[in-house]
């Protein structure tokens, strides 16, 4: 996982390496945009199982421990910030094949607590939380629906790494941490609708999906939904 931002980073170069290619051409509206292009997309993925297992999981630390606890308190955060940087070919009208590098964030369990560790109750939590990320590789079939307004859907296959953790905090303090990591490779779905701004940029909106990403044996599994909005430019 620490690979992962250098390989954004060379993705982001990637995108705008054609820019100052991209600037002087003049492209035709008979081209339909037919060429390579970057992207860049950000939005909120949606964790959408049930995380009741994990929340009585970070319950029964305290619960089943022999240390005095007061004001209990569980709750689980399935949404955060993901992102992708893509590098894709588009062959011709209806047709374009893409490469992307995905981070969809993580859904954490947490449980906190006042704990007595014999000098009296000090704030003490665990958390247990799962994340993925990984290279997608999508056919994107494409309908055109006016000059500037074209609609779009995704079929990709991800190779994810993912990674559950689990982290003790006391009195502000890390206190135990371990993970499990692990690999998937699963089918994932999406749709768009894409505003050619000009022959060179284009702003996407896109709904994607993604189930039963992890590895059941080692961080086991979660479902997941994302919506996104982001930058297109050809080179």
């Amino acid at each position: 996982m620490k690979k992962f931002p250098v390989i954004a980073l060379v993705a982001v170069g990637l995108l705008f390496a054609g820019l100052a290619e991209a600037a002087p051409k003049k492209r035709t509206r008979n081209q339909n945009r037919i060429g390579p292009y970057g992207e860049a997309l950000v939005g909120q993925t949606n964790y959408t199982g049930d995380q009741s297992g994990a929340e009585d999981y970070v319950r029964g630390i305290f619960e089943n421990g022999n240390i005095p606890f007061q004001n209990l308190e569980v709750s689980s955060d399935d949404t955060d910030v993901g992102y992708q940087l893509a590098f894709g070919y588009r062959f011709h009208r209806y047709l374009a094949g893409e490469i992307s590098l995905a981070q969809f964030g993580q859904v954490s369990s947490k449980a906190s607590a006042g704990a007595d560790f014999g000098s009296g109750f000090v704030p003490a939590s665990v958390e247990l939380a799962f994340s993925a990320q990984g290279p997608v590789f999508s056919v994107v079939g494409i309908l055109p629906v006016g000059e500037h307004l074209e609609a779009y859907a995704r079929l990709g296959y991800m190779f994810a790494s993912v990674e559950r953790e689990y982290t003790e905090r006391i009195d502000g303090q890390t206190g135990v941490r371990v993970s499990a990591k692990g690999d998937s490779q699963e089918p994932l779905y999406g749709v768009g609708l894409a505003w050619n701004v000009n022959q060179v940029y284009s702003i996407r909106v896109e709904y994607q999906k993604l189930d039963n990403i992890g590895q059941s044996d080692r961080t086991g599994t979660e479902d997941l939904t994302t919506f996104n909005i982001g930058l297109l430019m050809r080179f």
